[in-house]
Formats: structure tokens, sequence, C-alpha cells
């Protein structure tokens, strides 16, 4: 103000301070800097060759706060920024990345990144990731975990059967379409396959559940997904079996770092798949959803 106005009198008076205030301001200035700001020419004052970096330089400074400001106010607000997602490999990601296109639609703007990985829990702890989505195996006092729902796996053929339930083993006695070592639900099947004393031995491996669809559809053989994938795929023409002894399920959690700041892009697509959860009716204990609306939502 006082560069603007030239004369102290008239800038103390815009900035609704006393003069002598604010003579006293300048002075500190000035003895912080080291050089004078304003050569004193009787009433009059100008700049000098100090002042007017001094003066450009906090011109920068007012310019980069608001910019700062702006920004702030953009990413809380899901104009501009990123979400980072880490997921497991598997029926995660198909689940992750579906809700995506409802997301886009919420919030063109903002970029989405899935990072598929075994490591959740490091991509989480390292700023990799904003929350991870997964089977949680390794505890850690630096996250927070929250059970999301638990997943079930069917068995899934193009004949209908009057039994609703089939023994694991029995599931393993016709051909199987499965998906490879890599996939989440492949290794909850070998494992359980090994319990058994059972060997697991598909007749087709692939990454891709249509390619597992359309395979079971055409009676090469039957297939073991979870019920995740089941609803989310147009499966109208095929039918689904509990399975039981074991019984084949999974929890699936929410990953994030403890008291970790939760932009509002992650709260948005939380809720969204919070709601999808509620949708498919998956188990999930009410108390999760209450905690999840209260601590994050």
């Amino acid at each position: 103000m006082v560069s603007n106005e030239l004369h102290f009198t008239n800038a103390a008076e815009k900035l609704r301070i006393s003069q002598p205030t604010l003579s006293h301001q300048i002075k500190i200035l000035e003895r912080e800097i080291g050089y004078p700001l304003f050569n004193r020419i009787g009433k009059k004052i100008e700049l000098t060759k100090v002042g007017e970096i001094v003066r450009q330089e906090a011109l920068n400074i007012r310019s980069s706060l608001q910019s700062m400001s702006s920004q702030i106010d953009a990413l809380t607000k899901v104009e501009i920024g990123e979400l980072r997602i880490a997921v497991l490999p598997g029926e995660i990601t198909d689940l992750t990345s579906t809700l995506c296109i409802r997301f886009n639609q919420l919030y063109p703007n903002v970029k989405v990144f899935i990072e598929t990985t075994d490591q959740i829990e490091v991509a989480v702890l390292e700023n990799q990731a904003d929350f991870g989505i997964g089977f949680h195996l390794n505890p850690n006092d630096l996250l927070q975990v929250i059970k999301l729902y638990e997943e079930e796996f069917y068995l899934i053929s193009n004949q209908h059967s009057e039994e609703k339930r089939i023994p694991f083993s029995s599931a393993l006695d016709d051909p199987l379409i499965l998906f490879p070592n890599m996939h989440q639900c492949r290794k909850i099947l070998e494992l359980t396959s090994n319990e058994i004393g059972k060997q697991l031995e598909p007749i087709v491996e692939t990454s891709s559940i249509q390619s597992i669809l359309n395979l079971v559809r055409s009676g090469v053989g039957r297939s073991i997904v979870s019920r995740t994938l089941y609803e989310f795929y147009d499966t109208k023409d095929l039918f689904y079996q509990h399975i039981e002894k074991p019984s084949l399920t999974k929890k699936v959690t929410l990953i994030r770092k403890k008291n970790g700041f939760i932009n509002f892009a992650a709260r948005q697509y939380i809720m969204l798949l919070v709601r999808e959860i509620e949708k498919l009716y998956f188990k999930t204990d009410k108390d999760v959803i209450d905690f999840l609306h209260d601590s994050i939502l």
C-alpha cells in the first residue's frame, strides 16, 4: 500500500491503522532485509532499487498464495486432482475399475490411477496410493484396516442343478476354467485344495473374465469365481452353486494410513463403493458401514 500511495499517511488511512504503526512495520522490514526500501525526501517518498525488488517479490508471493488457495479449493471440491487406488490383482480390480465409470461421470476432471499390486500395504505407506482395497494379510500399526465385506466364491456352470450347495471336493471333479496363479481367487483355491489333499488342474487358464464366462457358456467346463464378478457381469444364462465343506470366503478390506488425510475425491469414491456394497447385499456388518460414514465419509 505504501508503494502504491508513496505517502505514509494516505497508506495508513487505507489500511485503517495509525501512521506511526505503519512506519514502525516498515522499519522492521527494512531492518530484516538490511537495506532501506524508501527514499524519504521531505514529505515525499520513493521506492529504492531494493524496494522495487521487494515490492515485486511481495506481489509474487501474494499471487502464489492466491494460486495455492485456489488449487486447494479445487482439490477439495474435486474440480481437479488425482485419485490413486492400490488393488490386488483379480476380481477386486474389476470391481474397482467398474466403479471408475460412475466416478468419471461425476468428476470428469479427476484423474484416477489404479495400481494393481500384491504390495498394497507398501503402496499406501509410501503414499503411492490414497487407499488400498484387498485382502489384508500383514498387520501394521501404521495402517487402519476396515472390513468392507466378506467375499463368497461360487461354482458356476451352464447347467441348472437342484443342489444349491456343493462340497468343495466335488466342485473339482469336472473340468475347470480358472484364473492364472497370480489371481487372488486362484490362490485361495490352491490353498483350499491343498488342505483337502486334492490337486487343482484346470483345463483352461485365462486372465479374462469374459473368456471364462464364454467358455462356461459353451460347455467347456465349470469355473469358480467370486460373487463380485458373477454379479458385475451378464450371467443371466449361467447358474451358480454355493461351495461348502469348506466354504470359500475372504474378507475384503479398505486399507489406509492411520490418521491420514482423506481428500474429497477419495471420500467420494469410497462412498460409491459403500453404496455398491449395500446395493449388492454383501455380507457386511452394519457397524462397519456406520463407522465408514462417521470416520471417513
